[in-house]
């Protein structure tokens, strides 16, 4: 079952402005509700687990990236300019 990300939390002291800037990602399985960090998204999408994000009521999938040694994810390349993920609300 695909894991719909519900809001991020964003590390304010970070020196990125991009989806490494995120530190704890919000998403639900059905009714309930979760949280993780970036890594751990990372690793559970290359073991075959799928999140998404719904922005103006198109879905976009995660995909896992890495920075040197920074796991972390960001959404699919879309038409729109900006990481959907970085859309979400505050968790």
């Amino acid at each position: 079952m695909a894991r719909e990300v519900t809001c991020v939390t964003k590390d304010t002291g970070s020196s990125y402005d991009d989806c490494r800037c995120i530190k704890r990602i919000g998403y639900k399985i059905g009714s309930s509700s979760y949280s993780g960090t970036p890594s751990k998204i990372h690793d559970d999408i290359n073991n075959g687990k799928s999140y998404y994000v719904t922005n103006n009521g198109t879905r976009t999938d995660l995909i896992a990236a890495k920075h040197g040694l920074t796991k972390y994810v960001r959404t699919e390349p879309n038409d729109t300019p900006n990481d959907n993920l970085l859309k979400q609300p505050s968790c």
